[in-house]
């Protein structure tokens, strides 16, 4: 099975968060409803890399459960196009590497994911990896033990 196979089953049964659980910002700033703007009532499938780069600060202002849902858009835009969607895997690897700060977020965001969700993600870092996109060596150790925040 491909890498964006994995990914696409792992991620096939996430349910849309929906229109009014895209963000989590409680002063409704203009960033935050451009991002639910742009992503509310969307599948997660079919993204050009173009408009995922751009908005690649969503991964940060996403709910914990619009984060679990529109992950994989932003996988397969940057496997398809590296060099168009480079700061997507950084972005990404960002979210899984733990910080004190965010420990109750991290948290929540881990619980979410299954078991083969987190082995999609590493085998995706991998992959960036392997195409220059920097060291995952972090973010890999903490979705291996993620069965602890379950």
């Amino acid at each position: 099975m491909s890498l964006k196979q994995s990914i696409e089953e792992a991620f096939a049964d996430v349910t849309y968060p929906g229109d009014n659980n895209i963000t989590r910002c409680p002063y409704n700033c203009r960033e935050c409803r451009r991002i639910a703007e742009y992503f509310r009532g969307k599948q997660w499938t079919g993204y050009p890399v173009e408009e995922l780069r751009n908005n690649n600060a969503a991964l940060s202002l996403f709910t914990p459960q619009a984060f679990h849902y529109f992950l994989p858009a932003f996988m397969l835009a940057s496997i398809d196009f590296y060099e168009k969607g480079d700061v997507i895997p950084d972005a990404i690897r960002f979210h899984f590497e733990y910080c004190q700060e965010a420990k109750g977020h991290f948290v929540v965001r881990m619980s979410k994911l299954t078991s083969a969700q987190r082995q999609a993600i590493i085998d995706y870092l991998i992959y960036m990896e392997d195409k220059g996109a920097g060291s995952s060596e972090h973010a890999i150790g903490m979705l291996s033990e993620a069965s602890e925040f379950a």
